[in-house]
């Protein structure tokens, strides 16, 4: 999380608080879920480093006992150890595939969201006018805007489809 404090006292202007601002709410949650998942992949990638390197050690431990049959032991359960370590870091790479299909819904939410709003405005626009006057003319010309609008927008909310 970005603590904002860059020489400005901890509060005020950052470009990641304008980027969120601007974010449609539906990117804005994808943005936070994709940062989350980006917290979960860094530790799975640890934490499969981490038993690789306890299966080494464990390995290297029981060849200086001595025993064999200590040394035969450790030698298994390392292995065992260092196989879930990469199983583990499996994971996360595929978490991170994961995540860039995540992006691309983000990204596409947000190019389609002015065209949802666009659609939201006009159509608003058309029951206002209806509810002050009735026989407007120009409401013939917002129905047409709306169709047209609508068009669009089931052009733009294709785009979803095709991730």
């Amino acid at each position: 999380q970005n603590s904002g404090r860059r020489g400005n006292g901890g509060g005020g202007f950052s470009f990641n608080s304008l980027r969120g601002n601007v974010q449609p709410e539906l990117s804005r949650k994808l943005y936070r879920l994709i940062k989350s998942e980006n917290n979960l992949i860094s530790a799975h990638e640890a934490a499969g480093r981490e038993r690789v390197s306890i299966a080494t050690q464990l390995s290297e431990w029981g060849e200086h006992t001595g025993d064999e049959s200590i040394s035969d032991i450790s030698d298994k359960v390392g292995v065992v150890l260092s196989e879930m370590g990469e199983l583990e870091e499996s994971y996360a790479h595929a978490l991170d595939d994961s995540r860039a299909y995540l992006k691309a819904i983000r990204n596409t939410e947000k190019s389609v969201q002015p065209s949802r709003d666009g659609k939201s405005k006009i159509a608003d626009d058309i029951q206002k006018l209806k509810m002050k006057e009735p026989e407007s003319a120009k409401l013939v010309v917002l129905e047409q805007q709306l169709v047209r609008a609508e068009a669009e927008n089931l052009v733009a909310e294709a785009q979803l489809t095709n991730i």
